[in-house]
């Protein structure tokens, strides 16, 4: 295999398409809790790259024989690389990651730790409890987190605002909706999806609303949340109408759209963040197009 072939699998293994959303989840977490533009929030966006591409490189590690019999395609089974391979990549990425966090940043080490064990624990369990959709939305939300508790770290307490909390809990019903979806949409393609993961899936619709209290009552604050609604609202149908024609492209939109969430959710907190999160939304729909995003 050429070294161009190999770090193509990597690539694939770390699903490194969906990496600029975990970008847009700092940006959110550091600026609502009121940090500012300084170099640790740099070196938190690397250190929970690390994370993710770690857990998903892992993934396929844990899947390896499932993969075999369901996706032969993933690079495991296709022969790309040995599972030992995988494992040693997957676990150098999270040491990686857990290293930067902790000289580098002041990311509480409880949350970090919360978010390493949540990464193990849905690769364990996810094809064997349905329940794990839950666990997958606590490691998002733990990004959110962990960013934001770097900005309050004057105290051996973790400090997080009810804000980011309130985002957070939104973002854990966000990932479960969109998995119910998915899976309803594969299992009976020909019933509406319940209720319930309709519910969850439209949740980003009120984060706007959340977040829009840090600013003064006026008319930008009013234009800010008139166009994140809407926008939030209309990329929500789209990805909604994907999922129905095809289930992966609806995936891959409503991962994407993670970012598109966060730029309208910052924006009540720095209008600068929001335009890099739009830029993450942007490169994130561009890289799916090479990468897979699952």
């Amino acid at each position: 295999m050429t070294a161009l072939a190999h770090l193509r699998t990597l690539l694939v293994l770390g699903r490194v398409s969906n990496l600029p959303t975990i970008w847009s989840n700092v940006l959110v977490g550091w600026f609502l809790s009121g940090g500012g533009w300084t170099g640790e929030a740099a070196w938190i966006v690397g250190g929970m790259s690390l994370l993710y591409i770690g857990g998903m490189t892992l993934n396929d590690a844990f899947d390896a024989e499932w993969d075999k019999k369901h996706a032969p395609g993933r690079p495991i089974p296709a022969g790309r690389i040995g599972r030992g391979g995988v494992w040693a990549y997957g676990l150098v990425q999270l040491a990686g990651g857990i290293f930067i966090l902790s000289l580098f940043s002041s990311a509480h080490p409880i949350l970090i730790a919360a978010l390493i064990g949540n990464i193990f624990l849905y690769n364990w369990l996810h094809k064997k409890w349905a329940g794990s959709v839950l666990i997958m939305g606590m490691c998002r939300a733990l990004v959110y987190l962990g960013a934001g508790s770097a900005v309050a770290a004057h105290t051996s307490a973790i400090e997080l605002s009810p804000t980011l909390l309130a985002i957070a809990v939104g973002s854990v019903l966000y990932i479960a909706g969109l998995t119910l979806a998915a899976r309803a949409e594969h299992l009976r393609p020909d019933q509406p999806t319940g209720f319930l993961p309709r519910i969850l899936l439209m949740l980003p619709v009120l984060f706007p609303l959340i977040t829009s209290s840090m600013m003064p009552n006026d008319t930008v604050r009013i234009a800010l949340v008139v166009v994140g609604v809407f926008g939030i609202w209309s990329w929500l149908v789209i990805t909604r109408t994907a999922l129905r024609r095809k289930i992966p492209i609806g995936v891959a939109y409503a991962i994407a759209g993670i970012a598109f969430f966060d730029a309208a959710t910052v924006a009540f907190a720095d209008w600068r963040a929001a335009v890099l999160c739009l830029g993450c939304f942007v490169i994130t729909l561009a890289a799916q197009r090479v990468i897979p995003a699952t």
